[in-house]
């Protein structure tokens, strides 16, 4: 049950690498959806007081994959999100088992040269901050690309369409699939950090 007994309403999860659109798309799709929209890295740079490159710093890409697991956990708990996850989330299988099982989830496809076009300048992206950027998408992309293929139940080319667009093609597919979750009361919370 959702709050206050009303029935639960599964999230939608938008997967995809960084720059794919997952913020920009998840906010317009909550807005259509009049539903609730999280940013899993923005969430984790609220608790933490910090920009995702501190924690990396900090921390390693070990210590912030275990915190966005924790985070991802917790958000995708909640009835009718739309839950914009970070890029590497599905490298965790346990991460991959808690999309699929918990919500919709939306593969935010796109080309290695989109990504790094729609990334080039953004220095908030530790992953990126090497002398070959589009090197590293690419590396990235070819090991991620199956997993977000793996666990997804839409997939989307997002291309040069624009963000209304995009919004107006995923609408009808949420419509359409009539995937079965399991309400999250039903499913026991990962261990807290």
């Amino acid at each position: 049950m959702g709050p206050a007994g009303t029935p639960f309403v599964p999230p939608v999860f938008l997967v995809g690498m960084m720059g794919a659109g997952k913020t920009t798309i998840g906010r317009g799709l909550a807005r259509a959806l009049s539903r609730q929209f999280l940013d899993v890295d923005q969430v984790l740079e609220e608790r933490c007081g910090v920009r995702v490159p501190t924690i990396f710093e900090l921390e390693g890409e070990g210590g912030f994959r275990r915190r966005e697991t924790h985070a991802l956990d917790e958000c995708s708990r909640i009835s009718g999100v739309v839950l914009a996850t970070g890029g590497g989330a599905v490298l965790a299988g346990d991460n991959r088992r808690m999309l699929q099982q918990r919500g919709t989830v939306v593969y935010l496809r796109a080309k290695a040269e989109e990504l790094y076009q729609r990334t080039r300048y953004d220095r908030n992206r530790p992953l990126l901050q090497t002398a070959d950027p589009l090197g590293r998408i690419t590396e990235l992309l070819r090991q991620r690309e199956p997993l977000y293929e793996e666990i997804a139940d839409l997939v989307v080319d997002t291309g040069k369409v624009s963000v209304a667009r995009l919004v107006g093609r995923i609408l009808p597919m949420l419509a359409t699939c009539n995937k079965q979750v399991r309400p999250p009361a039903d499913l026991p919370p990962l261990e807290c950090l």
